[in-house]
């Protein structure tokens, strides 16, 4: 009876370890076929831009393949730029808002001077309450963390930005922002610095701005015309299967 019971336990024991090594057999070949089946999907890279601690800036790290980059160059006083954000982004963006990764770039065609003191100046397209709405509009690009509400704070001050102030604290009520650290930015080196970079990344664009706004989709310039004029349909025709917004 003894020797019986030891070969049955011998029997179980060879047989959980079979089931063992079957088990990792297949959760291999599982791991393998994910692999293999992600690397085949066309991916949307998220990386918005961020200032880094050396007040340089860093692409993010974290990459959403659900959303597709948009790069708005525009100019806080600039009609164009108004009409766009109000009239085709935001109401594109409310189709599918987990589906955009807005990132707004204010200057435009703007200058920078940096100054023997080691301050830094601007002159923009549309006078100094231009320069210094493009600074708030910067600083809450910065310091609006949600998507969402940056989209809707951005578009609450476009509408009207001829006091940039009065309309950048009325907008952050509205939203629940920190009104107080935005101001803070625009009123110091940080908000100079911010729109300074805003500068660099966009005379960097190639082809090189002739009309503002002038805008990005998956870090490319589509023909401008088409997307000043239809930009949800241009958008839609950039997204895989996979991840179309049911609305395209």
């Amino acid at each position: 009876m003894y020797f019986t019971n030891l070969r049955i336990l011998k029997v179980l024991s060879l047989y959980k370890f079979r089931l063992c090594i079957a088990f990792i057999v297949v959760l291999s070949f599982w791991q393998i076929f994910r692999a293999i089946t992600n690397s085949n999907k066309q991916k949307l890279v998220h990386s918005p831009r961020i200032l880094n601690n050396d007040n340089s800036l860093m692409e993010n790290s974290v990459k959403d393949l659900t959303y597709l980059p948009v790069g708005i160059y525009y100019e806080a006083l600039c009609p164009d730029s108004r009409n766009f954000i109000l009239q085709h982004l935001v109401p594109s963006f409310n189709k599918a808002p987990n589906s955009f990764d807005i990132e707004f770039v204010p200057y435009g065609k703007a200058k920078t001077h940096e100054n023997s003191d080691g301050s830094i100046t601007f002159a923009c397209q549309h006078g100094p309450i231009e320069c210094h709405a493009n600074k708030i509009h910067s600083c809450a690009t910065q310091h609006i963390k949600d998507k969402i509400i940056l989209v809707k704070y951005v578009s609450c001050m476009i509408d009207n930005n001829y006091d940039p102030e009065m309309i950048g604290m009325f907008c952050a009520k509205k939203y629940n922002v920190n009104w107080n650290k935005i101001y803070a930015c625009s009123e110091g080196k940080e908000g100079e610095l911010l729109l300074k970079l805003n500068g660099e990344a966009t005379d960097k664009l190639s082809p090189q701005v002739s009309f503002i706004p002038t805008i990005l989709i998956n870090h490319e310039q589509p023909r401008q015309a088409s997307v000043l004029k239809d930009f949800w349909g241009v958008a839609c025709s950039y997204f895989p299967p996979e991840s179309k917004p049911v609305a395209c």
